[in-house]
C-alpha cells in the first residue's frame, strides 16, 4: 500500500467497493450522499456487505459519526490508522470543511 493519499473518487455499484477492497485500497461513505431513494449508511453498508461476502472478501466497516462517515475496509488488507486518517481529511476538504 502507498503512503499517498489520491483524490477521493465516487464508485457507484457494491462491485466496485469490493474491487477497491480487493485492490488494497479501503472506501468511505459520506453520509450526505444518502439519498431519498433508501441508500442511506446503513442500507449501503447492507449491499457492500452482501457483495463482499459474495465475493469472498471479508470486510470490516467502521462508523464514524462526528464526521458523518462509514469506512470500510478488506481486513486481509486493511490500511494504518494513518492511512484513514488521511482518507477523512481529503474528504473534510472535498466538503469544503477541512
Amino acid at each position: 500500500m502507498t503512503d499517498e493519499i489520491g483524490s477521493p473518487h465516487r464508485v457507484h455499484t457494491a462491485q466496485d467497493v469490493v474491487g477497491t477492497l480487493l485492490r488494497g485500497n479501503w472506501a468511505i461513505f459520506a453520509h450526505e450522499w444518502a439519498d431519498p431513494d433508501g441508500i442511506d449508511p446503513e442500507h449501503w453498508r447492507d449491499v457492500v456487505e452482501a457483495a463482499a461476502e459474495a465475493a469472498g472478501v471479508d470486510v470490516e466497516f467502521v462508523v464514524i459519526p462526528r464526521r458523518s462517515l462509514t469506512v470500510v475496509v478488506n481486513r486481509a488488507a486493511a490500511p494504518s490508522f494513518e492511512q484513514v486518517r488521511a482518507s477523512i481529511e481529503v474528504i473534510e476538504r472535498a466538503r469544503g470543511g477541512g
